[in-house]
């Protein structure tokens, strides 16, 4: 559910500072990849894990996503609670070995006690594949980690003005990942199809320096992995990641076309017992209640959502409204992800509990070698 930045996808139109210094260090690799996005297509069929945790050699962009609701203490016995997402994006892999991407990595911390954002999604690095014995997966993009393998996962990092700084967390899945649509496969509208999965109900624990005051944290978390060998679109979507007091999740994705009109929705409840249901398109929707502008990018998102699953209704409200993830140099590609509170009723039973939710107007994925392209535009060759 994540992007293609523009300042790479769009490189003829506009050159950002971030993208001058990204190209010279990638000059090396520019002839090879003239000609290395000719590999054979992804080939998504039913998703096996650990293995499908590992990055998938052709896709032309992949995503490991995490984001989470954390609570504690810090050293002088102060109570936090925060948001959490941080996200590493893979683009247009090299035909070489060791084969090597493009990566893009996103922090934000939603403090909810003092009512601040703080986001990064600028932090860009030209990487090889590290793929574990086995599967899993092993990234590191500028200060930013995480790592898993069969549902246990780390992740580490921080701003580097040290505003929000030594995180580090374990994150621990008890039941098996939900494999989304038909075996781990989607519809994905204008993008084509989708490899997807989830762990919907992470334990999470560790630490985080709050502007240089230890907290330790612990909470409840979600990590998607979606990839692809994506047609171009554009499009958009707004998706959820519920995850109720009664130890139920529901995943919603609403899938839209470059006309904003509403092309695919696909929806996972994950039961209490960990066993999966996929909801039918025509049981689930969204309405959005209000709406806010940014003051950083000038989009307006919805904010506050009526949502209908089979069995009754739940209120999606944002604890902040300014979420929005977003480069100053270059606004397009921004997004809005922010961790928000779920009031509702199903099955004539009253309901809490927590989500994320995330909207991206309008996106163009990648197709393989479009990044590469945008560089070689960028650069005059």
């Amino acid at each position: 559910m994540r992007f293609i930045p523009d300042r790479l996808r769009n490189g003829r139109r506009r050159r950002s500072p971030l993208l001058v210094g990204f190209v010279a260090a990638a000059s090396s690799l520019l002839l090879l990849a003239v000609g290395a996005p000719g590999a054979s297509a992804v080939t998504l069929g039913p998703v096996s894990l650990p293995g499908d945790e590992a990055p998938h050699r052709d896709a032309s962009m992949e995503w490991w996503y995490f984001t989470g609701h954390l609570q504690g203490k810090d050293i002088f016995g102060k109570s936090h609670e925060y948001g959490f997402e941080m996200t590493m994006i893979r683009m247009d892999a090299l035909g070489t070995e060791p084969v090597t991407a493009i990566w893009n990595g996103h922090l934000a911390i939603s403090d909810i006690t003092h009512q601040a954002f703080k986001q990064d999604e600028a932090t860009y690095a030209l990487l090889p594949d590290v793929v574990p014995a086995g599967g899993g997966f092993n990234n590191t993009v500028g200060l930013y980690h995480m790592d898993g393998k069969n549902g246990v996962n780390h992740l580490s990092g921080g701003f580097a003005d040290l505003s929000y700084a030594g995180i580090n967390l374990t994150l621990r899945q008890t039941q098996p990942a939900a494999l989304h649509g038909n075996a781990g496969v989607i519809p994905y509208g204008p993008f084509g199809q989708s490899g997807y999965y989830s762990q919907t109900n992470l334990k999470a624990s560790g630490t985080l320096l709050d502007h240089g005051v230890p907290v330790n944290v612990t909470g409840t978390a979600w990590q998607d992995h979606q990839w692809g060998d994506f047609t171009a679109g554009p499009g958009g979507w707004e998706w959820f990641s519920i995850q109720l007091d009664d130890n139920t999740q529901y995943m919603l994705y609403f899938i839209h076309n470059a006309n904003n009109q509403l092309v695919e929705t696909v929806g996972t409840r994950v039961n209490a017992n960990g066993t999966t249901t996929n909801l039918a398109p025509g049981t689930i929707s969204s309405t959005p209640l209000g709406s806010w502008t940014s003051p950083h990018t000038g989009i307006t998102y919805q904010q506050k959502w009526s949502i209908n699953v089979p069995g009754g209704s739940l209120t999606i409200t944002p604890r902040l409204a300014d979420q929005e993830l977003y480069n100053p140099l270059v606004p397009q590609g921004s997004y809005w992800e922010g961790t928000s509170t779920v009031t509702g009723t199903i099955n004539g039973a009253n309901i809490t509990g927590k989500a994320y939710a995330e909207l991206t107007p309008s996106i163009t994925l990648p197709t393989r070698g479009s990044v590469w392209q945008g560089i070689l535009d960028a650069l005059n060759l």
